[in-house]
């Protein structure tokens, strides 16, 4: 067996949510390389991206805090945690906005303007700030069922909403896939509400003082770590279609986006279970990122397959080159994702946290390395400039989790 200890229900629900929402973010990538070009997948990629990190900023890591901070009231700390994100999200808006218009600026004449583009990204940066808080109270609830329903209901309607715009009616442009994203998300962000005015369920589940979870970050830390995280993944869409153009981009973020699912499952399944318990699981979290890479090697098989074997329309032939350098810096994320949990549990968030902010900066100058081009002799090409940064993420992310998981061995 994986585990050996026994799971909890709210354990066994967050997985459930999760392993039915892999299932329908798999076949919603499925339909962006089967139903949809690489341009409208670039696009559509592009803003959910700037959405996504415009929702995460926002929120300064506040889903993790109201795991972790099992001292305070789950209803008191999601209602303030909600309103402060809601404050920086207005006061970001035009960061965001900048990013959604440099993203344009190389597009090409029958691209979209960045202005029509502009309400998506807002809309669904606003439900995806509220459907990430409504996932972490349901399970600081031990709202069992509610657990798995806030988790599986986004990706499953944005997928039937995506086959359905695009195979019954024809419609196989970004519009679709924004459409999709947005209804998703609200109807995962409508979970939010009911949760708040739900006073019965209990705000501490009773805690081993030895592992007694919190998050010892001060505000300015997890805004600051946020905003290095969020730089880097908007900064990698927006520089690759900036660089290498809308299909490039596509290339690289469809399958982000497939095997991203793995880590994304982990953390949510597994390592936000553990901190909303307050337990530290070492043993298990090493066959959980075993099995996870398993996972992402089946993946990358699967899609080296389709394209052996001409499944793909003719516009995703590069995405050979992309493949198994994303494939092993997401194992490494994996691994990562597995022990995420444990920063919490000794006392180490702090720590973790610089350690992100300084593997964030590596990587901001990495992409950032092709500018130089002009004032140096710096020739770098997509491939090239692709075996750098998942070069790069591959090794810090396995140094970062091998540091959290000898720590008990090495106090």
């Amino acid at each position: 067996m994986i585990l050996r200890t026994r799971l909890s229900p709210a354990t066994l629900f967050a997985a459930l949510g999760s392993v039915v929402s892999l299932g329908a973010q798999g076949l919603f990538a499925v339909f962006l390389l089967k139903l949809f070009d690489a341009s409208a997948v670039g696009q559509f990629s592009v803003v959910s991206q700037i959405a996504f990190c415009w929702a995460t900023l926002a929120l300064a890591q506040s889903p993790l805090s109201l795991l972790a901070d099992r001292h305070i009231a789950a209803q008191t700390a999601a209602a303030t945690a909600w309103g402060q994100s809601a404050v920086r999200m207005l006061w970001m808006s035009p960061w965001a906005l900048l990013a959604l218009w440099w993203s344009q600026s190389h597009a090409t004449a029958g691209a979209t303007n960045w202005s029509a583009l502009a309400p998506w990204a807002c809309g669904i940066a606003g439900l995806q700030m509220s459907w990430l808080l409504a996932q972490s109270l349901t399970l600081r609830q031990q709202a069992t069922a509610a657990v798995a329903w806030v988790r599986l209901l986004p990706p499953v309607l944005a997928a039937l909403i995506a086959w359905f715009g695009a195979g019954a009616l024809g419609r196989t442009d970004s519009s679709t896939l924004l459409l999709s994203a947005l209804l998703g998300y609200g109807a995962g962000a409508a979970w939010l509400l009911p949760a708040l005015r739900n006073t019965s369920a209990q705000t501490d589940t009773g805690t081993s003082s030895a592992t007694v979870s919190a998050d010892t970050r001060d505000t300015r830390l997890k805004l600051l770590h946020t905003l290095t995280d969020v730089a880097v993944s908007g900064l990698l869409a927006v520089q690759w279609q900036a660089l290498y153009g809308t299909a490039e981009a596509g290339m690289l973020l469809v399958l982000l986006r497939i095997f991203g699912f793995i880590p994304g499952l982990v953390h949510s399944a597994w390592a936000q279970v553990a901190m909303s318990e307050g337990t530290a699981q070492r043993r298990a979290s090493l066959r959980i990122a075993a099995l996870a890479c398993g996972v992402i090697l089946i993946i990358a098989l699967a899609v080296d397959a389709a394209l052996r074997w001409g499944w793909l329309q003719a516009s995703w032939q590069g995405l050979g080159a992309y493949l198994w350098p994303l494939a092993c810096w997401q194992m490494a994320a994996c691994a990562m994702a597995a022990h995420a949990h444990l920063p919490f549990a000794h006392g180490r968030a702090v720590r973790f946290s610089w350690q992100c902010i300084a593997m964030n900066a590596a990587m901001l100058a990495l992409l950032l390395l092709p500018l130089l081009g002009h004032v140096l002799p710096i020739g770098l090409t997509a491939h090239q400039h692709l075996l750098l940064v998942s070069g790069f993420m591959t090794l810090a992310l396995m140094a970062q989790a091998l540091d959290h998981g000898l720590h008990r061995q090495s106090r």
